[in-house]
């Protein structure tokens, strides 16, 4: 009797502790799940607005492409018409093939620079224009 007593109180200890760690195994599994869920919500908000920004982005591509495609018709047609007023009067086309000033030549005129900093040393380092009460030697 005292056997089985003991047979009996040593599975009951064997089953206790088998089901404290099949608890705790399940206690660690829906924490684990619990986390898992969080990370995958974030990942669905940060997809979410991963999409709408694409969306956005398509968009404004789109509105750039039209803004493009219509700047380059306005050119188009100042181009025409420069040449259509070029063709139509001899003086003004004397005046636009002339030569620029020397003045106007060397404003047209930089070197390259690599940041800000060189830039503005280049402009502060420039020649002054002449003054306007003086004639510029070559004139258009």
């Amino acid at each position: 009797m005292k056997f089985i007593l003991g047979a009996l109180l040593l599975a009951l200890m064997v089953s206790l502790a088998g089901w404290r760690w099949a608890n705790h195994k399940v206690t660690t599994a829906n924490r684990n799940i619990v986390q898992m869920q969080a990370a995958l919500a974030a990942d669905a908000v940060a997809i979410s607005e991963l999409q709408a920004s694409g969306q956005r982005n398509e968009r404004a591509q789109v509105v750039l492409r039209q803004q493009i495609t219509a700047a380059g018709q306005l050119a188009s047609r100042r181009n025409q018409t420069i040449t259509r007023l070029l063709n139509e009067n001899e003086a003004l086309r004397r005046w636009y093939q002339s030569a620029l000033p020397d003045d106007v030549v060397r404003l047209h005129t930089r070197p390259e620079f690599t940041n800000p900093g060189d830039y503005l040393r280049w402009l502060s380092e420039s020649q002054q224009l002449p003054d306007t009460g003086k004639s510029p030697e070559n004139q258009r």
